[in-house]
């Protein structure tokens, strides 16, 4: 009987999990959405950080490819929004998106989408380097 019961207990806590997950991705694409009509990068650094905090929830069996998706245009949109703006801060945080779109393309076997979110995160790396080097230089 106890064997059943974690069981039960174990499949719960996945289908937890994994709509969770769900929930976390129809967030974050909601807050790009407002970040593309307002310019804000508020909610897509609290979306990152969303989906950072829950990154251990994604696994092979409910990770879709959705997510990376999201992941990749949550970078995409702090990376514009951070040149634009000139927003430090945007910057450092579509890395990070940028990182988890990388982490979980690898997860999945993703290239395309690897390989992409790959390229603009070294872009948005050598803007940070090359801001953090400006910053240097003007104190």
């Amino acid at each position: 009987m106890l064997k059943i019961s974690n069981f039960k207990l174990r499949k719960d806590l996945n289908e937890t999990n994994e709509a969770l997950a769900i929930l976390n991705r129809e967030l974050a694409a909601k807050m790009i959405n407002l970040a593309a009509k307002t310019g804000e990068t508020e909610p897509l650094i609290e979306a990152v950080q969303n989906m950072s905090r829950t990154s251990n929830l994604y696994t092979l069996q409910n990770t879709a490819p959705a997510h990376i998706e999201v992941q990749k245009a949550l970078g995409d949109t702090l990376f514009k929004l951070a040149r634009k703006e000139n927003d430090i801060a945007a910057l450092e945080h579509a890395i990070i998106a940028y990182r988890g779109a990388i982490t979980l393309a690898s997860l999945l076997g993703e290239t395309r989408l690897r390989n992409a979110a790959k390229k603009n995160c070294a872009l948005a790396e050598n803007l940070l380097s090359g801001e953090r080097i400006s910053a240097n230089s003007a104190a």
